[in-house]
């Protein structure tokens, strides 16, 4: 993207979205989805879909020891996510979501399964298009259609929730820069980015392996 600076372009975007449904005392995560773009022509690089059919209670997000890959069931949302994190390769990369809430902690949670997806800096797509919007009100939906992305009637499922979040995304962006709100990698992180809570050292690879990855 000729308006944005190497270091974005050479950023792999991956585009996350949890599918919720309700269960007898709360919501569960249902499904998950990711996109991943490329920061130098936001061209689609990778897509996941995965069910999570492991049956959770709602204390889900509450903390637990957690889970290494040989001990989650089938159809767990660890499984779900390790999925994800094959395609996660030595190109830094960070994560999208609209507001991102529930995907950081689904990734925590499940950090022992997905250990470098879970320590990747999350963007939210949802301030960084507010940002290129001053004066928007309303949340996702409103962005949106100032945006002029036409978003499927909700709810939507996983797989069409991210890829509305990736063009909300995409488009904050360059509206963003066209204005001279943004020009830089270092810039949008400031504005969106938030750091992942620390993963442990004994569910991540070695330093070096480590350094190309999330550099």
């Amino acid at each position: 993207m000729r308006m944005m600076d190497a270091e974005f372009g050479s950023t792999t975007f991956v585009v996350v979205d949890v599918e919720m449904r309700r269960q007898p005392g709360g919501l569960v995560p249902a499904a998950v989805a990711a996109l991943a773009l490329s920061g130098a022509d936001f061209q689609p690089l990778w897509r996941v879909h995965q069910e999570i059919r492991e049956e959770l209670h709602s204390s889900w997000k509450t903390p637990r020891p957690p889970r290494l890959p040989h001990e989650l069931p089938e159809g767990s949302a660890g499984l779900a996510l390790r999925e994800i994190e094959r395609h996660v390769t030595a190109q830094p990369h960070r994560i999208v979501a609209a507001l991102g809430l529930i995907e950081a902690s689904l990734l925590h949670t499940e950090r022992a399964a997905c250990p470098r997806l879970a320590s990747l800096t999350r963007w939210d797509a949802v301030e960084l298009a507010r940002t290129a919007c001053p004066g928007v009100e309303g949340g996702f939906e409103d962005l949106a259609r100032y945006l002029g992305v036409r978003l499927p009637p909700g709810p939507r499922p996983a797989t069409q929730e991210a890829w509305a979040v990736a063009q909300v995304f995409r488009h904050a962006v360059e509206r963003g820069a066209a204005a001279g709100r943004w020009s830089t990698f270092a810039q949008l992180e400031e504005i969106a980015g938030t750091a992942a809570k620390p993963v442990e050292e004994k569910f991540l690879a070695p330093p070096t392996v480590q350094g190309s990855l999330f550099g």
